[in-house]
């Protein structure tokens, strides 16, 4: 086992960066949304222009996140891990240094892109240092360090805007990133230890990044000029690029997203009462 590799202090220092990172990914999601007002001021743009500063890193790991766990399957989830933490930091310090709006939102895209790495394949290291007990107990405080990180992080960036300003909700995250980065390659084992010949799926990946960036561009379009062709066309298009998901899917023999899953009655029952949650939760927000 993977656990047995690390001394139980330096297991709990293992965890700590985990964790780390889901609070990281969670808060730079979330703060910086308080500040679109200053920016929509700030560069003269439309607010519906600013939205695509959160949007692009939403949507980015939001695609990416299963493709990025694979990747971490081939080529060693340490590597990548460390990566991720990289990403994030020269993601960050360059939005806070753009002069301009399209740079932002293009930067946004280098950090959700350390996001889905560090979020992918914390996961499974967790999973193999906490292999033969404690793993429930892992995996736990993973899941609180990531709701912390997505409920303080509005309180976090408001402070920032009216403090030291906007800028700030991207510079404080470079210097915890490194630190991150320098700690994961210090302390954490390699937990890929079987060399299997992993199967990358790029056609996988590809189409389900495009079924989810045009499903979600598509809501946003309807949401913002009504059901017009071009907002109806990229919903269409989703769905075509959905169909074209399944299709390579079902034909790979090592698929990205494994359509046999969901034969487990439990994984399945577990989706149904989320959608159903989701479903009924949205009347509640607008009251």
């Amino acid at each position: 086992m993977a656990s047995a590799s690390l001394a139980p202090k330096l297991q709990r220092l293992a965890l700590f960066n985990v964790c780390l990172g889901q609070f990281m990914s969670a808060l730079d999601s979330r703060s910086v949304n308080v500040a679109l007002p200053t920016l929509s001021v700030y560069f003269d743009a439309s607010m519906a222009m600013v939205q695509w500063i959160p949007l692009a890193y939403q949507l980015t790991i939001v695609g990416l996140v299963l493709s990025m766990a694979r990747l971490g399957d081939k080529l060693g989830r340490k590597k990548i891990y460390g990566l991720g933490f990289v990403l994030l930091a020269t993601g960050s310090a360059c939005c806070g240094l753009s002069p301009y709006l399209w740079l932002i939102i293009c930067f946004r895209v280098v950090e959700a892109i350390g996001g889905a790495l560090v979020l992918a394949n914390g996961r499974a290291i967790v999973s193999a240092l906490y292999a033969s007990e404690g793993r429930g107990r892992a995996l736990g405080m993973m899941s609180m360090s990531f709701h912390l990180g997505y409920i303080t992080g509005p309180s976090v960036g408001g402070f920032l805007v009216d403090t030291v300003g906007w800028r700030w909700i991207f510079f404080m995250n470079s210097p915890v990133a490194i630190i991150a980065a320098v700690m994961a390659w210090k302390i954490l084992p390699e937990t890929v230890t079987e060399k299997r010949d992993y199967s990358i799926d790029p056609l996988g990946m590809i189409t389900l990044l495009l079924t989810v960036v045009s499903l979600v561009v598509g809501m946003q379009l309807i949401a913002k000029s009504g059901f017009g062709w071009l907002p109806i066309g990229t919903v269409l298009a989703s769905g075509l690029f959905l169909a074209l998901l399944l299709y390579v899917e079902h034909r790979n023999a090592a698929p990205l997203l494994d359509l046999s899953l969901f034969r487990v009655r439990l994984l399945t029952a577990g989706v149904r009462s989320i959608c159903k949650g989701s479903c009924v939760s949205r009347p509640l927000k607008s009251v």
